[in-house]
Formats: C-alpha cells, structure tokens, sequence
C-alpha cells in the first residue's frame, strides 16, 4: 500500500536543510511525495528541486505562483497526486516548519515500522480538505 505525502511550504528557505531531507526520504519506497510551494518570494522552490535531486526516490514539486491560502495549496497537491495514482490515504503536512523534520521522522517510522495500526490510526484521525487527506500532525498524536 502506498501513502500519499503532501508538505506545503512557503517561504521557507531558511528552515529547509537538504541534507535532513535526503536522509529521511531515502528509501521510503512506499511513499508518494509531493512538495507544493505556496508562492514564496525566497530560494524555497530552489531548495526543495535540490531535494528532488539529491533522493533516490521520486518527488513531485508543484509550483503555486500566488498564495491563496493552505488549503488552496492543499487541494493542488490533493488534485496532483490523485491525478498520478489512486491512494487510499494522503497525509499532509499543511505548513512545513524547521522544527517538523522530527515530526516527518516520527510518522514515517509508524509507517514503515509499524503498519499493523496504521489504517487504526487514520480510521480515528480527523480529515482534512478531501475524503482521504489526514493530517500528518493528527497521526502522530493518535500514533502516541
């Protein structure tokens, strides 16, 4: 089963370190990641073809060029990844901060490490936006 993975960003450059991105994504191969940047004016769109580049696995970066809110952004990664392949849940993560890098880290492992409760987990877990997008913050709490 393959899970979805929408992070939006915007501006972030500051906060996206490449390296801590490649070292988490390497190898999840059961996950479908797809980056949006939310129409930053800095280097964040810059930073996140750098990640593309530097994983193994591939990456979707779509490109907002005007901000017109999260769930705007949501809903275009939302329409991307639907439109790539049919997943029976997309978690999202609806504003990137610096400090998530420990929070990606943590849903990825109960993905990876611990698939007997996932689909427990999203059965309780509030969505977002679409009839399958959770909140990657909800699962963890509910992982917890």
């Amino acid at each position: 089963m393959k899970i979805g993975i929408l992070i939006v960003f915007r501006n972030n450059e500051k906060d996206i370190d490449v390296q801590q991105f490649t070292d988490i994504l390497a190898n999840k191969t059961r996950l479908e990641i797809c980056f949006v940047n939310n129409g930053s004016t800095d280097g964040t769109l810059k930073k996140l073809h750098e990640i593309k580049e530097e994983v193994p696995i591939q990456i979707a970066t779509i490109d907002v060029k005007k901000d017109r809110g999260h769930n705007a952004a949501i809903k275009a990664g939302v329409r991307y990844l639907t439109s790539k392949k049919e997943f029976p849940y997309i978690l999202c993560l609806q504003k990137f901060h610096r400090k998530d890098i420990k929070l990606l880290t943590n849903v990825f492992h109960i993905i990876e490490e611990k698939k007997g409760i996932v689909v427990s987990i999203f059965n309780k877990t509030k969505r977002i936006v679409h009839k399958n997008v959770f909140s990657l913050r909800g699962i963890l709490e509910r992982a917890c």
